[in-house]
């Protein structure tokens, strides 16, 4: 402890250096020094301190330096859930590392898009993505590489651009087969068994699925076992399966309120489902009282577009 306090009581005397690439190197260090302390107001003041001198330096001030100084903007401001402020800093940060083909870029433009995708800007948020995938080169490691192909078709599913995410997951799959990521390649089959479904190919759709629910038995994972559970439900319902698609879909609600903290949007979804379902059996008075029963968490956990989404 004692250790620390004079570490930090270094850096503040080297904060009022009259040496500007000093007093840069003492903020940053002191910025990383209030992330890991899980601060981030605190960070983010000593990044923007750093940023503001830095740029005071004029010719001196490296673009690698300050690109790594707008990724702590953007990395303190995404923990403050300041998303759209924090995707415009990440976006200065991808751009200059861009600018002197750092390795680093495909990384920081994976960065750029989680941020906008957290701000729902979902276009901008491919952009990004799509970026990555474009600027990456032999050195660029596979599983960032492949992992902005998935994160590309989560983009274009809100864009609800269904041919096109299904094309990135697909390629997504095959990378992380390669690489033998079972768990994430699993989460491939669930999207791609998604789009199929949007993409009116129900059995493609249960195919993938099946996929799905193989590994998350095979591997005793809970949490894919849930999403493949509902992913079946869907495919059985496409082709027109409904009482098995019911019964799936009852499932998948278990194991989704099960967990400590549900992912109630996909609850609300699965039961919109299931009154879909039993008002296509004729059984309007059951689904009435479905959709009634969820129609004060409808208010809470889902915005007007996605109170107003098409059921399939």
């Amino acid at each position: 402890m004692q250790e620390d306090d004079q570490e930090e009581s270094r850096l503040w005397e080297e904060v009022a250096s009259d040496d500007g690439e000093t007093k840069v190197e003492a903020l940053l260090q002191l910025s990383y020094n209030a992330s890991g302390r899980h601060e981030y107001k605190e960070s983010l003041a000593f990044c923007e301190t750093a940023r503001d001198v830095y740029e005071g330096l004029g010719a001196k001030a490296s673009t690698l330096k300050m690109a790594h100084i707008y990724f702590g903007i953007g990395f303190s401001l995404r923990h403050l859930n300041r998303a759209l402020e924090a995707a415009g800093a990440l976006a200065k940060s991808a751009n200059l590392y861009q600018e002197i083909g750092a390795e680093d870029a495909a990384h920081l433009l994976n960065e750029e898009g989680d941020a906008w995708y957290q701000a729902r800007e979902y276009q901008k948020s491919f952009d990004a993505y799509k970026r990555a995938i474009d600027n990456a080169n032999p050195d660029t490691c596979d599983a960032i590489v492949a992992r902005n192909y998935a994160d590309a078709g989560t983009a274009l599913e809100k864009l609800r651009d269904w041919k096109r995410a299904l094309e990135f997951f697909s390629e997504a799959r095959v990378r992380f087969k390669q690489l033998k990521d079972l768990k994430t390649m699993a989460h491939c089959d669930e999207e791609i068994s998604l789009c199929h479904v949007w993409l009116g190919d129900g059995a493609s759709a249960l195919a993938h699925a099946q996929l799905a629910l193989d590994y998350a038995e095979l591997a005793e994972d809970e949490t894919h076992f849930m999403w493949a559970k509902a992913r079946m439900a869907l495919a059985n319902k496409a082709l027109g399966q409904y009482q098995l698609s019911l019964q799936l879909f009852a499932e998948a609600k278990s194991l989704m309120v099960s967990h400590s903290n549900p992912p109630w949007k996909a609850v609300i979804k699965l039961e919109k489902q299931t009154a879909s379902i039993l008002q296509k059996l004729g059984r309007n008075e059951e689904a009435q009282e479905i959709l009634r029963r969820i129609s004060s968490f409808e208010e809470i956990f889902l915005d007007e577009r996605e109170r107003n989404e098409e059921v399939i």
